[in-house]
């Protein structure tokens, strides 16, 4: 096909699908560092950090051509006593079932929340065994960060009080009831939401659903309800708990209650833990309140000895954490505080899985009153980072890197060390390939984060202190935060950049089902998409809630997520019953679906090591911004009209876009069946396709967010886990039809900023050079 044709037929299909109004146009590291092989161009030792340039390391691989596009260069193969095999095969035999499970029992042997003595001992052993395996540089890099916790001394209290001040039901927030051997544990921390506000409150409830914007917005405008100095009680779901916090603080109400629904937690028909895989009546959910990334002291740089740290009523003051006092409990304990409700029957769409009538609002005929006293406390602690490099021997300053994050609310068994247990044994298998004298491309760096369950506080920190070094040198960044929560599936989040070589991995496969020959036709089967004419497997858009966000919002790096999980989700979330009891009985016992998301991830990562040229299609990035903009308009087009706001600039862009992504496709093309193209041009294409997230950065943030940059992809104002398209345009859209007066010059503002860096990224991909290499 013709270059002119296939621009012809993408824009053709791709216009297809845009709406008319388109078309018309109108630290600190603890000098425990160690440079185990410190090899250069000369027989004196050179030991080199993550800053490195361009050094020719030393190897068994073939070196010939290395500054071109040999793929024997690349590291691509490894040769295996006489036989040399592509990597990506070799791994098939590597990552061992026996090893994962001995990993993941090792790992939950102990409750291990951020800053406790336990996850600082799974760090230094993590460390120890990465030193053991002969990576060329282990850290362990600390940071001193303020945490929350549970008060033990003075614990937290919810009761249900009558009208002479009488305790008529108090709920189990000193613990949850143990139900197998282990979890009676004196180290588990008490249920609590981490960062709530302290204090206490007394009142009469209101139900308030998920407390999303709409479900506030329902109750205020459609119900009329004044929800000053309201006792709230919340399930939880659909959002971020964070977000039901500040939205409750916002709109007057003087405490949150949040509960795990039946209807989610608990469905019908499915048995309870420890029995089945379900949550039992008085599992509770923890989890951060904390609306912002990283250190609350020390927002946008590392939290390293000596930098100013912002008090805490600072930033209670901001907004970054809620005022009011915030406690979760578990389903058996709602019952008795949802049946006080008697006015304003729930809609459908509100009603849950308890066995009471579902209500709104509790009547002043009803005298009881709910009191809760939250006694959480903060406190600055270490937290602890280990990082593993091994040195790509033609790009060593181009990093691929692969993060888990390790810390805990209690054990682990899924979220995050069913993840943690897969990259240690993918760092024991890459200790392996070096044993037989392979080196990548590309750097590969393996990292396990601390205090992830705080608000990425460890991944944060350690961005913030390096961002000079990733940002112009990450190729990607692959986050796996629980590997398996369900055997049914694999879900995958990502940048559209990296589609195809998620792809090309899952495809390498073999799937645990042996319904499908590849992880790839399971995944097709059960989650599937039509992407420009195709049925592909679907990829989700990137929101937050894990390491991967400020790799993206920060530095523009390309992102994927990735897990393996069922319809009917993980019950036992942030509970005592997430061990190794339930993943070896309910989650996958035989860590076949483990060892499978681990070769997913690993293939990924030795794709982007080991390929000359970034296995990266441009035109991807193009479709996706097609039917982003296609539902966008239809969502807001007319809206739109009415203020006289045209988007038909943002649609020529558009088309600028795809053809620049066609052009560059083609010389990608060209240089991937070039065996003898040069360092230089490898390096201009490479160039250019990392430099086309970093495009989408605005430098100033988002409006309100400083530190959410991505003018494309951002978790949503209202929800940080979820994806929002046009993050910044769409929150201008949101809060013009919600406030008075209406700012629809600032709508105006967001369109345009779509609007140039969109022009930016083009730009990136029309950049000249190639034309003029010697």
């Amino acid at each position: 096909m013709s270059e002119e044709t296939e621009e012809s037929e993408l824009l053709v299909n791709l216009n297809s699908a845009r709406s008319p109004v388109a078309s018309r146009r109108p630290t600190h590291v603890i000098v425990l560092y160690v440079t185990l092989a410190c090899v250069g161009l000369s027989a004196a030792a050179f030991c080199i950090g993550l800053g490195v340039g361009r050094v020719a390391f030393t190897s068994n691989a073939q070196t010939s051509n290395a500054r071109g596009g040999s793929t024997n260069a690349w590291g691509a193969n490894v040769t295996d006593g006489v036989v040399s095999v592509p990597v990506v095969s070799w791994l098939d035999n590597q990552l061992l079932l026996t090893n994962i499970g001995n990993n993941l029992l090792n790992l939950t042997s102990l409750p291990h929340i951020a800053g406790s003595p336990q996850n600082k001992i799974l760090a230094l052993g993590i460390y120890s065994r990465w030193l053991a395996y002969g990576f060329d540089d282990v850290q362990l890099v600390n940071y001193s960060v303020l945490l929350s916790y549970p008060n033990t001394s003075n614990p937290n209290v919810l009761r249900l009080k009558n009208s002479t001040g009488g305790t008529i039901y108090e709920a189990h927030t000193q613990g949850e009831v143990p139900l197998t051997p282990g979890e009676n544990d004196s180290t588990v921390a008490m249920p609590f939401n981490a960062y709530s506000g302290t204090g206490n409150a007394t009142g009469r409830l209101v139900y308030v659903n998920y407390a999303t914007i709409d479900d506030f917005l329902y109750l205020t405008t459609n119900l009329s309800c004044n929800l000053t100095n309201r006792v709230c009680i919340a399930r939880y779901g659909n959002v971020f708990r964070g977000d039901k916090a500040h939205l409750a603080q916002a709109y007057g109400c003087s405490a949150l209650v949040i509960y795990s629904d039946p209807q989610q937690y608990a469905p019908n028909g499915t048995s309870v833990y420890p029995d089945g895989p379900s949550l039992p009546p008085y599992g509770v959910q923890r989890g951060t309140l904390i609306g912002a990334q990283g250190d609350p002291l020390t927002s946008g740089v590392p939290a390293i000895d000596g930098v100013f740290r912002e008090n805490y009523a600072s930033v209670i003051k901001s907004g970054v954490v809620p005022s009011i006092p915030v406690q979760p409990i578990g389903y058996g304990d709602a019952l008795y505080f949802m049946s006080q409700l008697d006015t304003h029957i729930a809609p459908i769409s509100w009603t849950g899985g308890l066995d009471v009538g579902y209500f709104i609002w509790q009547s002043d005929n009803n005298t009881n009153q709910t009191f809760i006293q939250v006694n959480n406390y903060q406190e600055e602690r270490v937290i602890y980072d280990v990082i593993a490099t091994i040195y790509g021997q033609v790009e060593p300053d181009q990093l691929v890197v692969l993060g888990n994050h390790r810390d805990a609310w209690v054990f682990g068994g899924v979220d995050p060390n069913s993840g943690t247990a897969v990259l240690e044994e993918i760092a024991r298998a890459v200790s392996n390939l070096r044993a037989k004298g392979w080196r990548p491309g590309r750097s590969l760096v393996l990292c396990s984060w601390d205090a992830e369950e705080y608000g990425l506080i460890g991944s944060t920190e350690w961005i913030e202190d390096r961002q000079k070094v990733l940002g112009p040198n990450t190729v990607a960044y692959l986050n796996v935060d629980f590997a398996v929560s369900g055997s049914t599936f694999l879900v995958t989040s990502a940048n559209p950049l990296l589609y195809k070589v998620i792809y090309s991995a899952a495809k390498m496969v073999k799937c645990p089902n042996p319904a499908f020959d590849t992880v790839y036709d399971e995944w097709l089967h059960y989650r599937s998409t039509i992407f420009n004419g195709t049925k592909l497997p679907l990829v989700g858009n990137l929101g937050s809630g894990s390491d991967f966000t400020m790799f993206l919002q920060m530095l523009g790096i390309s992102c994927a997520d990735f897990t393996y999980a069922n319809i009917t989700g993980y019950a036992v979330y942030h509970s005592v019953h997430d061990n190794f009891y339930w993943m070896t009985n309910f989650g996958d016992p035989t860590f076949t679906h483990h060892q499978a998301l681990g070769l997913v991830w690993s293939k990924t990562a030795i794709l982007l090591a080991t390929s000359p040229v970034l296995p990266y299609d441009p035109r991807d990035y193009a479709i996706s911004l097609q039917n982003l903009f296609s539902t966008f308009v239809q969502l807001y087009g007319p809206t739109l009209q009415d203020q006289n706001i045209t988007l038909s600039y943002i649609a020529e862009e558009l088309d600028q876009f795809v053809t620049a992504s066609i052009a560059l496709w083609n010389e990608l093309q060209n240089a991937s069946s070039n065996s003898s193209i040069s360092e230089q041009a490898l390096r201009i294409l490479n160039n250019k396709l990392m430099n086309l997230e970093r495009a989408f950065i605005i430098p100033e943030g988002l409006p309100g967010r400083p530190f959410i940059k991505h003018v494309i992809f951002a978790p949503s104002s209202v929800n940080s886990y979820a994806s929002a398209t046009f993050p910044g345009l769409s929150d201008a859209i949101f809060s013009a039809l919600h406030t008075t007066p209406p700012d629809w010059d600032e709508v105006r503002r967001q369109a345009d900023a779509v609007r140039v860096h969109i022009r930016y990224a083009t730009q990136v991909m029309q950049q000249p050079g190639l034309e003029f290499l010697i």
